[in-house]
């Protein structure tokens, strides 16, 4: 890593960051195939450390000029770094790689995407169906000043399938997808019978029940309620006291049927990594078991402010992963809910009268830190037990932590995968506040 080098001659200590992604990608527009286009993108970011300042900067292609200097320019209006960088490299792997996926030809994704198209136009003509599979293999190598470079490389196979339905005043949009490290893993069926569902519930609109109701969050919408516990069990959070669970080792916040890990070394999980984005072995970390908040998630950083140690959570791109642009954060790799019991049907039965909650729009609003949301919801009226059609113009709000707490009535027992980082079933809460213009 001769970039690490220049880095290393010209500051105090200095990581490198380099992922290369090679794929394949597959889009149908309007049921019909719009483009299959290869890529082959290669990113490096670069830390440093100058006059005790952090510096970063990062750029794409193979070339680098001027990173050294922009990440020196960084540093000089750059934090103090609280930390050294990681010297490990003796970490055990976790499986993240899968022959067959990085292997499959083209004629297989055009053939799961005309099979997905020809499905739902078989019970919905009049739909407009979109589909995107992709396909490929990100290498990661990462090095620093205290640790020789070590790289993974690391499978991906995902399908994203959107329909909009127009009918004369009213556009009803739907979708779903999946994220998944192989072949073995993958079912597009489940996508295609996921976007049916959505289409026949959605067929009547129904009055939205409203004030305060028992409302189901199918796995998709359950983000709404999760999002505030990914800020809130941020080591980052905790260290600057903006999150409710500071000072709360060891207590019962929650239901006792609710429990939640980190994993980060789930075999062939979708965002698996054997090392975090600084270098620190990921790792399994229970965050609440039965009720008992058990953990915090961090990164070097956010662990030498809380003078903990680092739990392998150091990971660009922001809590749900992304863009190498960006310098590491806490971040979970896999969110886990210990699942309960019942079928979807049985929680619909279970629930009698409310509202099926889908997904949100907008997501993020409301007060985050405090546990508040705040969405509109595309969703479901619930009479006697049966779905009898599609809300419009809805909202729902409410404290997570106060629901998850107070208002738990029912996990399902069958957990779904949403964005491949979130592994969850879908969640019944009562007192969940619904309104209606």
């Amino acid at each position: 890593m001769e970039l690490l080098q220049q880095a290393a001659r010209r500051a105090e200590a200095a990581e490198l960051y380099v992922a290369r992604r090679q794929g394949t990608t597959a889009v149908f527009d309007a049921g019909d195939l719009e483009t299959v286009k290869s890529e082959s993108v290669v990113g490096q970011a670069l830390r440093l450390i100058a006059d005790g300042k952090m510096g970063f900067a990062a750029t794409t292609g193979t070339k680098a000029e001027g990173l050294v200097e922009a990440a020196l320019v960084s540093a000089q209006h750059g934090d103090p770094a609280l930390f050294g960088f990681h010297a490990g490299g003796d970490e055990p792997a976790v499986g993240v790689y899968d022959k067959e996926t990085a292997g499959i030809p083209d004629d297989q994704l055009l053939s799961w995407g005309t099979q997905a198209v020809k499905a739902i136009h078989a019970e919905f003509p009049d739909v407009q169906v979109n589909v995107q599979l992709a396909r490929g293999t990100v290498e990661v190598t990462l090095g620093n000043t205290a640790s020789p470079p070590r790289t993974e490389e690391r499978t991906y196979l995902a399908m994203e399938v959107e329909v909009e339905w127009v009918r004369e005043n009213d556009i009803y949009s739907v979708g779903s997808s999946q994220a998944v490290r192989t072949v073995a893993q993958f079912d597009h069926q489940a996508v295609v019978a996921d976007i049916l569902r959505q289409l026949a519930w959605g067929k009547e609109i129904a009055p939205t029940p409203t004030g305060k109701q028992p409302v189901l969050f199918l796995p998709q919408a359950t983000l709404v309620i999760y999002l505030p516990l990914l800020v809130g069990f941020s080591g980052m959070s905790v260290v600057l006291g903006t999150s409710p669970l500071k000072g709360k080792l060891g207590e019962q916040l929650f239901d006792p049927r609710f429990s939640l890990l980190d994993d980060g070394r789930l075999e062939l999980g979708p965002r698996s990594a054997s090392f975090d984005d600084e270098g620190i072995p990921t790792t399994r970390l229970s965050l609440v078991e039965s009720g008992v908040v058990k953990g915090f998630f961090y990164d070097l950083r956010a662990a030498a402010l809380a003078e903990a140690k680092p739990t392998g959570n150091g990971f660009k791109g922001g809590l749900l992963g992304g863009d190498f642009r960006t310098p590491p954060s806490p971040s979970p790799r896999h969110l886990i809910v210990g699942p309960g019991q019942g079928s979807l049907n049985e929680m619909i039965k279970e629930m009698g009268d409310g509202l099926i909650a889908q997904n949100v729009m907008g997501l993020g609003q409301g007060n985050i830190a405090s546990g508040a949301f705040s969405n509109n919801v595309i969703g479901y009226a619930v009479r006697d037990g049966n779905v009898v059609g599609r809300v419009k113009n809805t909202m729902i709000s409410g404290n997570t932590y106060e629901l998850l707490r107070d208002g738990l009535r029912a996990l399902g027992g069958e957990p779904e995968w949403i964005h491949g980082a979130v592994h969850t079933p879908p969640v019944l809460l009562d007192g969940v506040n619904v309104v209606t213009r």
